[in-house]
């Protein structure tokens, strides 16, 4: 009786595992150190993605990661392919048109990036006349966007690229976020920031516009992993080092 008992335990166990609501959370991981794939096979790393299974384990579902372009995640989420977007995210009044974001998560800045020999580039005036590569949709594009007197801004679909280009020669400078700026000088000392944070923003974790209830279910468990000094603890790991 007692092996029926523990066999009839196994398998409502095994039930409710096989029907646990899976989370789909979807960026564009190319942009260490909030998110990259380590080994070109799915090993997700990244300030996000510790952030994204500490808010799953928080809201007790089973998290499933995809990576996607940047341009086309927002069209994915509102489609009903991804269940939220975890991709540092900056929240603007624009995009809360389309989407819904949850309470900040981290603060950020933008920067300008150029060749360590650049000289000529020292505060946001002096893109003037130059060409400058953001990634296509962020707001680095968006800022370079709206300066007056940029030659021609050179968008490109991840931050590496846009890095590249800077590199190759075909960009004068780059603005970019600037934690991620930093983590690609880190690894590879072969550009500088030219001119430090001229901007202040905040990410949030986004999701479909209306979705009232996993808005206010992410919103819960974020304020828990503050409290409990989670947060703290996965910023510390990636930023504090």
């Amino acid at each position: 009786m007692k092996k029926t008992y523990l066999v009839i335990c196994l398998a409502l166990l095994l039930s409710i595992s096989a029907f646990a609501e899976t989370w789909i959370v979807a960026g564009d991981f190319t942009f260490p150190p909030f998110t990259w794939d380590e080994d070109g096979k799915g090993n997700y790393k990244g300030y996000e993605i510790d952030l994204a299974k500490a808010l799953a384990k928080e809201m007790g579902v089973e998290l499933k990661l995809t990576n996607a372009a940047w341009s086309g995640l927002i069209p994915g989420l509102n489609n009903g392919n991804y269940d939220a977007l975890i991709t540092a995210m900056t929240i603007t009044e624009e995009r809360k048109l389309a989407v819904d974001f949850s309470d900040p998560y981290i603060k950020v800045g933008l920067v300008v990036v150029t060749k360590p020999n650049r000289n000529d580039i020292n505060k946001l005036e002096d893109l003037k006349g130059k060409n400058v590569a953001v990634q296509i949709g962020a707001t680095g594009d968006l800022a370079a966007t709206d300066m007056k007197g940029i030659k021609k801004v050179l968008r490109y679909e991840t931050a590496p690229e846009a890095f590249q280009a800077v590199l190759n020669g075909h960009a004068d400078a780059s603005v970019m976020d600037g934690p991620v700026a930093r983590d690609f000088i880190k690894q590879a000392p072969v550009l500088k920031v030219a001119v430090p944070e001229f901007t202040e923003e905040l990410y949030g974790v986004v999701l479909k516009k209306g979705n009232t209830k996993m808005l206010n279910r992410v919103n819960v468990a974020l304020k828990k992993l503050k409290e409990n000094g989670t947060l703290d603890a996965i910023y510390n790991n990636w930023f504090a080092k």
